[in-house]
């Protein structure tokens, strides 16, 4: 009977070490991911047949499995069935999230079509060239460049990179967001993630950077090195009182912090139609597919 053990701090050397073993580009795979979201999604794992498996079950609605990972070569005709067993056992299906196109093609070779996949266009991560988000050159720009501008001309602002001197302004910014938003469940889960993120801030190997407008923090965005040449983009926050906040520390942070990588992942749109729009005017270079799998031991 498999065993699911909640994910602390302390697995971070176990996690990273999974996450490492290859070049991933997906933005679900890091420890830093699951533990700011293991209480929303209920983030647990296990290692099977020296596989790490991570079960999750959002709002206790949508039990699923992320692809299960080896250090090596990944055998799921050993994994896939023993996870299918064990949710059948408690009365569900086995489904399987952020499949990437890998994963799907190498589990659809072994499993013999007993897995149906469906692409998640919502959890699509998109991708951009560092140097693009930094230097905003040509037309397609111009309006990112305007929004920049026109903050530059009207507000006196400094770059400063996030530090236990600036951590706690830093939350107070980000409580002083939410409490401008409507409540709502996933308001208070961002509200959770953001404040594990802050508390575990220096364990966690994150780097944040912050806008100081008039003594004040007025924005910060937190972030992480997915793979040797892709930053990660996990939190991001800014007063929209101040015309370009968003565009500002944006740019800002991908200067200061991320130029010497090609790629920034800035996650997935969620279904959102305002996050999408706003996604996909910064003309994302390439999106990293994901699919979710659906087991059928009939098939």
């Amino acid at each position: 009977m498999l065993t699911f053990k909640d994910i602390e701090l302390d697995d971070k050397s176990l996690f990273d070490r999974y996450f490492q073993a290859k070049t991933y580009e997906n933005s679900e795979y890091s420890f830093i991911n699951l533990f700011i979201w293991r209480h929303s999604y209920n983030f647990k794992y296990t290692i099977l047949h020296e596989h790490l498996c991570v079960v999750g079950c959002y709002r206790g609605l949508y039990p699923f499995v992320f692809s299960p990972l080896s250090l090596k070569k990944e055998d799921f005709e050993k994994t896939l069935p023993v996870l299918a067993e064990y949710f059948h056992s408690n009365g569900l299906p086995l489904v399987l999230k952020a499949v990437t196109e890998e994963q799907k093609e190498a589990i659809a070779e072994v499993m013999g079509g007993k897995i149906i996949f469906i692409a998640d266009r919502n959890n699509f991560d998109y991708v951009y060239l560092s140097k693009d988000l930094i230097e905003l050159k040509g037309n397609k720009y111009r309006q990112k460049r305007n929004h920049i501008n026109k903050f530059v001309k009207y507000y006196t602002y400094e770059y400063e990179r996030i530090t236990n001197n600036n951590l706690r302004e830093c939350l107070s910014a980000a409580y002083e967001w939410f409490s401008k938003q409507n409540t709502s469940q996933s308001i208070f889960e961002e509200k959770q993630a953001i404040q594990e993120i802050m508390k575990h801030y220096n364990e966690l190997d994150v780097v944040g950077g912050a806008i100081r407008i008039n003594g004040k923090i007025q924005a910060f965005s937190i972030g992480e090195l997915l793979n040797p040449d892709m930053a990660v983009i996990r939190i991001e926050k800014a007063n929209t009182d101040y015309d370009g906040s968003y565009a500002i520390i944006n740019r800002s942070f991908s200067f200061h912090e991320w130029s010497d990588v090609t790629y920034i992942n800035r996650e997935e749109d969620m279904g959102i139609a305002g996050l999408r729009k706003s996604k996909e005017s910064y003309h994302p270079v390439k999106m990293i597919k994901k699919y979710t799998g659906f087991y059928d031991e009939r098939r």
